[in-house]
């Protein structure tokens, strides 16, 4: 069976009510007052069959423009819009603001309903329909079917009842594989069951015992049971109008506007980027309402350069649970009026300047389709991604559509795959840019270094250590970055430095080769070798790098005494199993305080091992040639 969501839209009191009344025999107006006025206030709720093989969920909304924001709750999940004109009056406000709100939300299949037609003439009613037809020619409708009845005496109801048949066998079916979700348009509390919510099913399925979270309340509610159209069912899809028993949450916690979806689909946000498609002009930071899914949601626009208004960020005054791809409707906060419609592209960061990647994909943003939303998305992540990150990532789209498109996005070389991740082309080369700026301007300030330590490299980039290797990887094998030992370093720069450091460490060995048993500290240095205190700082610390100077305890030693000093040790034990720290100093002619640190040196290395005060040779040292 195929479902499908038909709403209303029209000028109040031209009978959109009367005719759902008309074909489905419900009456859609439940609320007292509404009796009283005759008017529709809130949204009201029908099914109708249409033939044997699809049922119809009608939504109706209330044409007072008082209500509107009542309107567009009912707008946003409809597949198949009806537009009803008066035929005594004709086109109105409401039916203007209401084709204007169908048009900006996408709706892209409907019909002309002209209702009353049992108050006017033929000739009158032939003008109506030319009016409309010209009202209408640069919308969805322009060739959309006109329908004529009157929902008082049923003239015309079966030939509209068999023109919504043949238009909703034309609606697309929505994806039941696709993630659940659900924008709640009501909330109410059964005794004895708790909450109850309704709505339309947006994508996907529920079956009795799901689990799903509420968003932006963020609690995970289970389902208890469900009805169709006041009848059980164990399992509803997506099309499907559909009321939801919720276990795990209060009827407090619940509102309009809310939405259940799939445990890590959600997205909860009150900064978004949108592109806008705006009917009258708008200025940055404004005050304005969105009206998205079945809610109505304070924020206000800002634009990210004075002369892109299409491109925009909206920064809301509470969160909002939506999707990529999403549509809404802008209105001034106050008074009321239209300015536009807006497609979701992502939630936005704290902050209303673009970032290099931003600026980059201000094109593909600007398209606003499933590709470029999610690529927008995905070139946001300073992080390798696995395909279930990007699903998760995806907002609503099935896995399959996920994966074509992260498919599609390699074959055109925006994304890249690098050992079974994934990381935007545009994200990787700003990456590259800020690692080779980072390095380089290291190598700038202290050109005597031969490079910059990895991990202040990736601290500086923001990135995990797993992205990082894969990332180092792939500019090591380019010849981006040249890595020396921990560090780091810009090609040209290892190349020159690694002349400069042969002659450094010349002189070093010049320098130092008479020195003997001498702790090495970089005033020594400065003397010795005739450099400044910072110049000596630096050598000394290339020094150590190199392995020119070596800790022992908490001194430096020339690495050419270390090996004369293993030797003397390893000539000791060819005559004697051990030895003592007196033993070494006698033998060193040095004092104890260095004699100590020596002797822990050589137990560090497994040159000796240690007896109570007694050392002995290790292999390491037996196996020493002379």
């Amino acid at each position: 069976m195929k479902h499908v969501i038909i709403g209303t839209a029209g000028h109040v009191d031209h009978g959109k009510s009367a005719i759902i009344k008309a074909l489905t025999g419900v009456d859609t107006d439940r609320l007292k007052e509404e009796k009283l006025r005759g008017i529709s206030i809130d949204l009201g709720f029908a099914s109708l069959p249409l033939g044997d093989k699809i049922i119809a969920g009608v939504v109706d909304v209330p044409g007072h423009e008082r209500f509107l924001k009542n309107m567009l709750a009912g707008t946003g999940g409809i597949d198949l819009a009806m537009l009803v004109v008066a035929a005594d009056e004709g086109i109105m406000p409401q039916t203007k603001e209401h084709l204007a709100m169908l048009q900006l939300y996408g709706i892209k299949n409907g019909l002309i309903v002209i209702n009353k037609i049992d108050k006017v003439d033929e000739e009158w009613l032939e003008l109506i329909e030319r009016e409309i037809r010209d009202y209408v020619d640069d919308t969805f409708l322009n060739d959309a079917p006109c329908c004529k009845v009157s929902a008082v005496t049923g003239a015309g109801i079966a030939e509209l009842k068999t023109t919504l048949l043949s238009l909703a066998d034309k609606v697309p079916v929505r994806d039941s594989n696709a993630p659940f979700r659900l924008w709640i348009d009501r909330v109410f509390s059964i005794k004895g069951y708790g909450v109850v919510v309704t709505g339309s099913v947006l994508s996907g399925r529920a079956k009795v015992g799901d689990s799903f979270r509420l968003y932006p309340a963020d609690a995970i509610v289970r389902v208890r049971g469900l009805e169709w159209h006041g009848e059980k069912v164990e399992k509803i899809s997506a099309g499907q109008r559909a009321a939801i028993n919720l276990a795990g949450v209060e009827i407090e916690q619940v509102a309009r506007g809310m939405a259940i979806s799939a445990v890590e689909r959600g997205e909860v946000s009150t900064i978004w980027d949108i592109v806008a498609e705006w009917q009258q002009p708008v200025e940055s930071g404004l005050r304005v309402r969105l009206h998205l899914g079945t809610g109505e949601f304070l924020g206000r626009i800002y634009s990210f350069k004075d002369t892109d208004y299409h491109n925009m960020r909206l920064i809301l005054e509470q969160p909002l649970a939506a999707g990529a791809g999403d549509r809404g409707i802008i209105r001034l906060y106050s008074p009321q009026h239209l300015l536009g419609g807006v497609t979701l592209v992502a939630p936005g960061r704290n902050s209303r300047r673009l970032t290099a990647v931003r600026a980059a994909l201000a094109e593909a943003k600007g398209q606003a389709d499933e590709l470029n939303a999610l690529y927008y998305r995905l070139a946001e992540s300073r992080q390798v991604l696995t395909r279930e990150d990007i699903r998760r990532q995806s907002g609503y789209l099935p896995d399959k559509a996920v994966d074509q498109a992260v498919d599609k996005l390699i074959a055109a070389k925006r994304l890249y795959c690098l050992d079974k991740t994934y990381i935007a082309a545009e994200m990787l080369d700003w990456l590259t840019t800020m690692a080779t700026t980072i390095i380089g301007s290291f190598h700038k300030a202290q050109p005597d270094r031969s490079g910059l330590a990895k991990d202040i490299v990736r601290q500086k980039l923001g990135i995990n250590e797993k992205s990082f290797e894969i990332f180092l990887a792939q500019w090591l094998e380019k010849g981006v970055l040249v890595s020396n030992g921990g560090d780091l370093a810009l090609k040209v720069h290892a190349a020159q430095h690694g002349d400069w450091r042969q002659e450094l460490l010349d002189r070093a060995e010049n320098a130092l080769s008479d020195i003997g048993l001498t702790s090495i500290d970089m005033v020594l240095l400065a003397q010795k070798m005739t450099l400044t205190p910072d110049k000596a700082r630096s050598t000394h610390d290339l020094l150590v790098r190199a392995g020119a100077l070596i800790k022992v305890g908490d001194n430096f030693v020339y690495s050419k005494t270390m090996q004369y000093i293993v030797q003397v040790i390893h000539k000791h034990f060819q005559g004697k199993q051990t030895l003592t720290v007196a033993e070494l100093r006698d033998l060193l002619n040095t004092s104890r305080k260095m004699a100590l640190p020596i002797m822990e040196y050589m137990d560090m290395h497994k040159y000796t091992y240690r007896e109570g005060d007694l050392r002995r040779p290790s292999s390491r040292m037996l196996n020493l040639s002379e």
